[in-house]
């Protein structure tokens, strides 16, 4: 599979990513062939020296210091160029290999069956810290669903903020349950390189993640807030000890290699390369300047990233009824001499509270007795006890009255909180529009400057010249002055002393 260089069955976001990965590539070395081109003409002026009449007549220097400021602007723009070039392509470098990466695991089953052996110790690194981060990520989303879940089972309403952060987490749920089924398949090719009678792997429990995360923007409040609750225990529990059964496999990995002479290179690194010719046949150089500048700006506007989780929830295959994770079989071990002896000291611990018991009872019933002989004076007093449960309860509505407007304040203030969300967030798109405008704006003046620039540097060496052949007048008219007996014309002007004047 590693040797297919063929782009079919990828999604089409993912071809488009690699074909601007290309693109970049090409405008890189294009790039980079312009400025060798400049720094050799750079070492030539720098080296060169001007021929015999051009040092006669003082026009090498100056022809050479301009070609010199000339190659100095041109290198500067290169370096800059080369600069956001390679800044571009490790940000889209970085999406590509995210998607990449989520496609092998789900529609390649080489790659299950390569980091079986433990034969790519940085696949492993990858995949153990990635699950890692999706798990952070997605116990921090519903941490803060909890927290939205409060306000609405206070306020009585349903909050579509609630629904744009389920919205959020159903990618990265996604993304767990690929993972999840991913490690599965490697168990399952592990069992099936052992030697025969080795048994069923022991596989993870597939939870369906993702569907139960979607759930949760239409379930009520009380509903969803019990699922969530189950989703974070999930979390602590059992995603959290697949992470360490996963980094588990990434040491041996790593011990592996160690062991090994000439250790394996990335899976996915390996399958890039496979593929970058087939890419680079769909890049057309006529468009590539519109093509950077398009990846630029959804780069900027994190486009790819949308992409991905739109993908991510497209790939969701929901199931007719999700099973809670399995919890792990206890099993009960026989009665032992020690289990015995704690029995007969809870028995005789059993006793002695039996006994204190009888006493409390005794005790009870002595008391009973005094509340008999009490009971007019019991009496009495229930008036009174009346009026205090009378006093109480007014205190009490009084209270719940005070505790009902603290609520509508805290509801306001939360609804206000959420419009003052949203006007920063619309804050932070103008801005980033502005950003944009500016670098543009930006860019277009350098742009100007070095044209502009070139033009006085070519007026000046125009006037330079002019000047030399007015020079070369001069002498031609005084000779024919000097021959005619009339006083010679000076050659240079005498400037002018502004402090004398």
């Amino acid at each position: 599979m590693l040797e297919n260089h063929s782009l079919a069955g990828l999604p089409a976001e993912l071809v488009d990513m690699l074909v601007r990965e290309s693109a970049l590539e090409l405008a890189t070395q294009k790039l980079k062939d312009a400025r060798n081109e400049v720094l050799a003409e750079k070492s030539r002026l720098a080296t060169g020296k001007p021929g015999l009449l051009k040092s006669i007549a003082g026009r090498g220097g100056q022809e050479r210091e301009v070609g010199m400021q000339t190659v100095m602007s041109q290198q500067l723009h290169y370096d800059s160029q080369l600069k956001k070039a390679e800044s571009l392509t490790t940000l889209l470098s970085k999406e590509t290999g995210r998607w990449l990466e989520s496609c092998l695991k789900t529609g390649l089953p080489d790659y299950a069956a390569a980091l079986a052996p433990h034969d790519y110790p940085e696949d492993w690194a990858r995949f153990s810290y990635n699950f890692e981060l999706l798990l952070k990520s997605f116990q921090m989303g519903l941490q803060d669903l909890a927290v939205q879940f409060k306000r609405e089972m206070a306020s009585g309403a349903h909050v579509q903020l609630r629904n744009d952060s389920v919205l959020k987490l159903v990618p990265v749920a996604r993304q767990i349950e690929i993972d999840v089924e991913f490690f599965n398949r490697i168990l399952t090719q592990q069992s099936r390189q052992k030697k025969a009678g080795a048994g069923r792997p022991a596989l993870q429990p597939e939870y369906s993640w993702c569907e139960t995360t979607d759930q949760l923007a239409q379930l009520s409040a009380s509903e969803a807030s019990a699922t969530l609750h189950e989703l974070l225990a999930a979390c602590s529990g059992f995603l959290a000890n697949l992470a360490h059964i996963i980094k588990r496999e990434h040491t041996l990995a790593e011990e592996r290699a160690t062991q090994i002479v000439h250790a394996r290179p990335s899976f996915i690194k390996v399958w890039r390369e496979a593929a970058r010719p087939a890419a680079a046949l769909l890049v057309k150089e006529e468009k590539l300047e519109g093509i950077i500048s398009e990846t630029q700006a959804m780069l900027l506007d994190g486009e790819f990233s949308a992409r991905f989780n739109r993908h991510m929830v497209k790939t969701m295959t929901p199931s007719a009824a999700p099973a809670a994770p399995e919890k792990p079989v206890v099993h009960t071990a026989a009665p032992t001499p020690q289990s015995d002896a704690e029995l007969r000291a809870l028995k005789a611990k059993l006793q002695a509270e039996l006994e204190e018991a009888g006493k409390i009872k005794a005790g009870l019933v002595a008391r009973e007795q005094r509340l008999r002989e009490n009971e007019q004076a019991l009496r009495d007093n229930e008036q009174r006890f009346a009026e205090k449960c009378k006093r109480e309860q007014t205190a009490l509505d009084e209270a719940k009255a005070r505790l009902t407007a603290m609520e509508e304040v805290i509801v306001l203030k939360a609804r206000q909180a959420e419009e003052k969300q949203a006007e920063e967030m619309a804050k932070i798109e103008e801005l980033k529009g502005e950003l944009a405008a500016r670098s543009q704006f930006i860019d277009e003046s350098e742009q100007r400057l070095l044209t502009k620039g070139q033009e006085q540097l070519e007026s000046l060496a125009e006037l330079e010249q002019k000047e030399e052949e007015l020079m070369t007048t001069k002498r031609e008219l005084n000779t024919l002055r000097k021959e005619m007996g009339l006083p010679l014309i000076p050659l240079r002007a005498k400037p002018v002393d502004e402090f004398e004047e």
